[in-house]
């Protein structure tokens, strides 16, 4: 179990990379991208003072790997050659601060726009329209889970020759990869589906394919839901466990549980918290990366020694990208609901303000913070 400070460096010891610290800026959806999925100049000096906050360790907002997976307006790409150049500046950017950079790929699955995509979206199995689904939702075809599989390997190549130090695989939040892993979603009889280690094959794939082309120090990570949310379904902290510790088999470098909220009890099974949970759980050598109410450093403290290797910091970065910086320096943090002001200077711009303030309690009501 990590008892170590988060301020003390990470290991990836598969991979023989170092963080300098345990502090990890969470992939964060904002929507400043352009149209197109082209990084806008506000992201990209957003993410430079995050590196120069502190952080040991950058995780970019989720990347769209081939069209028809897009999600939102003002989502990354990482398809073209103007695209990957982006992420050099980026890189190259996060090396002179020490930081590691890691890039999240995604498809949205299910969740994928019909109005962005101009199409139904994909899944493992149909879904037949009505509700949720305008358009209902197409069963992929063995062609095109080899095409999308090569769609994340193809983006993981580029992140890595723009000189990223990795990727994240999303296989949380109801989108493809976590689609497959879904049994209520997932009903096929094929390869791809039937038992927990079926439903992983997509996952195991790509990550086969990424360590056959790519040499060994380039990180790769995979992220997962633990349990149901919201208004998802299916996703069991028993079956995702499993899955935890299948991946760790896999010859990856770190698992991060997007927890929701770190602290809270679980689901399903006992425990006084989800995170001890998980750690007693694990049984893979990798480190362990939590996101989930990692308000400051006393609760990324409490992370790890639950458990965690890594804290990723999410809601609190938005208002405090110097996040790592004040918290080791006792300095105190900016708490939300975050004004309008402090977040423009912060760097986000009137797309990305437009997104947060679709956020419950993010964002103060009016534009000098004050709540009406």
């Amino acid at each position: 179990m990590a008892t170590t400070s988060f301020t003390h460096p990470q290991l990836f010891s598969r991979a023989g990379k170092s963080a300098k610290n345990k502090a990890v800026l969470a992939p964060l959806t904002h929507n400043m991208s352009e149209d197109n999925g082209d990084l806008s100049s506000d992201e990209m000096a957003w993410l430079s003072l995050c590196a120069r906050g502190g952080f040991g360790t950058l995780i970019l907002a989720a990347t769209q790997v081939l069209p028809g997976g897009r999600c939102w307006q003002g989502q990354p790409g990482l398809m073209s050659d103007f695209q990957q150049g982006q992420l050099a500046k980026v890189a190259a950017m996060a090396r002179r601060h020490r930081v590691l950079t890691i890039v999240q790929l995604h498809h949205g699955g299910v969740r994928a726009s019909v109005e962005l995509n101009e199409r139904a979206p994909m899944g493992p199995s149909a879904i037949a329209a009505g509700g949720r689904y305008p358009l209902g939702v197409e069963e992929m075809s063995g062609e095109q889970i080899a095409e999308l599989t090569e769609g994340f390997v193809s983006a993981a190549q580029r992140a890595y020759e723009a000189g990223m130090d990795g990727v994240e695989l999303h296989g949380a939040h109801n989108f493809l990869l976590c689609n497959f892993l879904n049994p209520t979603l997932n009903l096929r009889s094929d390869e791809w589906g039937g038992s927990v280690f079926k439903r992983t094959k997509m996952l195991r794939d790509i990550i086969a394919e990424i360590r056959r082309r790519l040499p060994r120090n380039f990180i790769v990570g995979v992220r997962l839901s633990p349990e149901s949310y919201a208004n998802v379904r299916g996703i069991a902290l028993s079956h995702q466990m499993e899955v935890a510790n299948i991946l760790a088999t896999q010859d990856i470098d770190y698992l991060h549980f997007s927890m929701g909220d770190s602290f809270k009890a679980p689901n399903e099974g006992e425990g006084s918290s989800l995170l001890a949970h998980i750690r007693e759980g694990f049984t893979g050598d990798i480190p362990l990366m939590v996101a989930g109410n990692i308000a400051d450093g006393l609760s990324a403290q409490q992370a790890l020694h639950l458990g965690a290797d890594m804290v990723a910091v999410g809601r609190a970065a938005l208002g405090n990208p110097d996040w790592f910086n004040r918290v080791a320096t006792r300095t105190k943090l900016v708490n939300p609901p975050f004004s309008r002001k402090q977040l423009s200077l912060n760097g986000f711009n009137a797309k990305g303000l437009q997104y947060l303030l679709s956020v419950p309690g993010l964002v103060a009501s009016t534009e000098d913070g004050a709540q009406v």
